[in-house]
């Protein structure tokens, strides 16, 4: 039987709360999202909780998407909210990109303010995500320096945390957090496939035949450039083909799996197979 993936451990739920209690005192939400699977990295229990508190939606790591999926994405989620795209690296680009889009979305308020003669700035936002979206490393580019801890793997920010981005704005950092339980196993899938679930808790070979999988259906030309495949197989068919080309072999010319699966899922997380997007907004989760 297949493992059910679920992932929702104590300081996520703690997370929740705090943002329940955070909110009120925030101008708008910035919830940071990936690009290579923007439905499947909506929090849906976070939108409750934001209610109509103002929200701007940040499809982050656009630069591994498909650039085409890309704008089909931006096109149908700016219909129920503000949306913008940006790429994972390029710090300068996404301050003044996030900047504006901000204040396009509070310009009502900052004018009533301004109009009454009350303190508007700095502004506070409050950046929610799942883990591993890139919230850190966008709030550390945001702010031109490198003040909170960055990383590849999912969980890697505990706790809440303030930090300055300019005069403007202040922002609060949380946790990534999931929800109690996935409604299909194909989305914990799809996000164990994106590195937002802890290896741990994903068998490795499921998700890399669920990638595989992907792969074939949407980008089979990717993945046999990349590879110098003759012909897509079955998922672990495939993936032996993998490590047979990349030298994953152990005593006796037999491949070796667990290493190709590694390899593989770096080179997909990364990009290296190209850029690619796993899911379209006519697909349901």
């Amino acid at each position: 039987m297949e493992k059910i993936i679920q992932w929702y451990p104590g300081h996520m739920a703690r997370a929740i709360r705090l943002i329940q209690e955070k909110l009120s005192a925030m101008d708008l939400v910035i919830e940071v999202i990936d690009a290579r699977a923007p439905r499947s990295s909506i929090n849906q229990g976070l939108r409750a909780i934001i209610g109509v508190k103002p929200l701007l939606l940040v499809m982050n790591k656009a630069d591994l998407a498909d650039p085409k999926m890309n704008d089909i994405w931006l096109k149908e989620l700016n219909k129920e909210e503000m949306t913008i795209s940006l790429d994972s690296v390029n710090g300068s680009k996404n301050e003044e990109i996030i900047e504006k889009a901000i204040l396009v979305l509070l310009k009502n308020k900052i004018q009533k303010a301004e109009e009454s003669g009350r303190k508007i700035y700095p502004l506070k936002a409050m950046v929610v995500g799942i883990p591993n979206s890139g919230k850190s490393t966008l709030m550390n580019n945001l702010a031109k320096r490198k003040a909170m801890m960055v990383g590849d793997t999912p969980g890697v920010t505990k706790n809440m945390q303030y930090l300055k981005a300019s005069d403007k704005l202040v922002l609060l950092d949380n946790p990534g957090v999931l929800w109690p339980k996935f409604s299909d196993q194909n989305q914990g899938k799809m996000l164990a496939l994106i590195g937002s679930i802890k290896e741990d808790i994903a068998p490795i070979p499921m998700i890399a035949e669920y990638g595989i999988t992907v792969m074939s259906e949407r980008y089979p030309s990717l993945l046999k450039n990349r590879y110098s495949l003759d012909d897509i197989k079955t998922p672990y068919e495939t993936l032996e083909a993998i490590g047979k080309r990349r030298g994953c072999l152990i005593r006796g010319g037999e491949v070796d799996m667990d290493k190709t699966y590694d390899v593989f899922l770096r080179d997909l997380r990364s990009g290296r197979i190209g850029r690619v997007t796993f899911e379209s907004p006519s697909e349901s989760i």
